[in-house]
């Protein structure tokens, strides 16, 4: 690798001869495709074989389906409530569900209190917190105080000594 240009771009031959040393790019045209259209791997960024799409291999292709993967948004809470409300059906005619969905709403409520306590630490008032978890705006700010504790100071700086100095 060459360290006076980053790894992976290739220099015209213009700057070619203006490059000290005047030694040759022939061992980083072997690792680049030939043009800037020429397919290559959506991982490694390296040529495609024949008769593949996306991926030079089985490896990149899983690496690279895996990294596309989005698992946290809208459709994802939808499934979670999904499961929820099919657990709640469950474990109406099973007492080993019924226990497993009490310790899930336990934790669904301490996750819920660690997202306020979050959500405090970013800025946002107890109002804004209220309103967001389906509150009326009046009610919002003295619900949230109840539900989930007064807002507590948080404070990131080093602790004082006290001492007279």
């Amino acid at each position: 690798m060459r360290p006076d240009r980053p790894p992976g771009k290739r220099i015209g031959p213009a700057q070619q001869q203006s490059r000290p040393g005047g030694d040759s790019d022939e061992a980083d045209s072997r690792l680049q495709p030939a043009t800037a259209n020429s397919p290559q791997c959506s991982w490694c960024h390296g040529p495609l074989p024949p008769r593949r799409r996306r991926f030079c291999c089985d490896d990149h292709r899983r690496r690279g389906q895996k990294s596309e993967r989005v698992i946290e948004n809208d459709s994802y809470a939808d499934g979670v409530v999904r499961l929820i409300r099919s657990m709640g059906k469950r474990a109406s005619a099973d007492l080993e569900a019924l226990e497993w969905l009490a310790g899930a709403a336990d934790y669904a409520r301490a996750a819920l209190a660690m997202a306020v306590d979050g959500c405090r630490a970013r800025g946002y008032s107890d109002t804004e917190i209220g309103m967001a978890l389906g509150l009326p705006r009046e009610s919002a700010r003295q619900a949230v105080g109840q539900r989930f504790g007064r807002k507590r100071d948080v404070h990131t700086g080093p602790a004082e000594s006290g001492a007279a100095g």
